[in-house]
């Protein structure tokens, strides 16, 4: 098993059993029934499985593996949580939100990448809007 596949095991098993041993707060209830969920747990793997071969070519070193997971997870999790029922976004506003996320993660990464690392973020990164986009209308739907 590659490290980074160990270090994503292990995270979650660390992250399950703490979700366990705390009681969860009326709040922390609330957002994940708000939470909207896209893919299945097989999908999720699967991309996660894809995702992680892609970064395997950039050939980065493991403190700008670190860096680049570290800025792809920030941004992908504010992204993710866009259109959760508790936010009230219009399509509209969801999109610009996203848009402008989608922004400042490149801008980040193209200050932590090389160029043709960078070109490697960017053709998987569009590959996985095009997923979603697949999987919602966020990106066909007019108001």
């Amino acid at each position: 098993m590659s490290p980074i596949k160990s270090l994503l095991t292990l995270s979650l098993i660390l992250v399950t059993i703490n979700g366990f041993s705390q009681r969860k707060t009326q709040e922390q209830k609330e957002k994940e029934n708000n939470k909207v969920e896209l893919y299945t747990p097989e999908e999720k793997d699967n991309l996660q499985d894809f995702y992680a071969e892609e970064v395997d070519k950039m050939k980065l070193s493991e403190e700008e593996r670190d860096e680049y997971y570290s800025t792809l997870l920030f941004y992908t999790h504010s992204m993710s949580r866009l259109d959760d029922k508790d936010k009230g976004y219009t399509q509209s506003e969801i999109l610009e939100k996203f848009n402008t996320l989608h922004f400042k993660m490149n801008e980040k990464m193209k200050t932590l990448l090389k160029p043709e690392q960078y070109v490697i973020h960017l053709e998987t990164f569009n590959r996985i809007i095009y997923s979603v986009s697949r999987k919602t209308s966020l990106f066909n739907q007019k108001e």
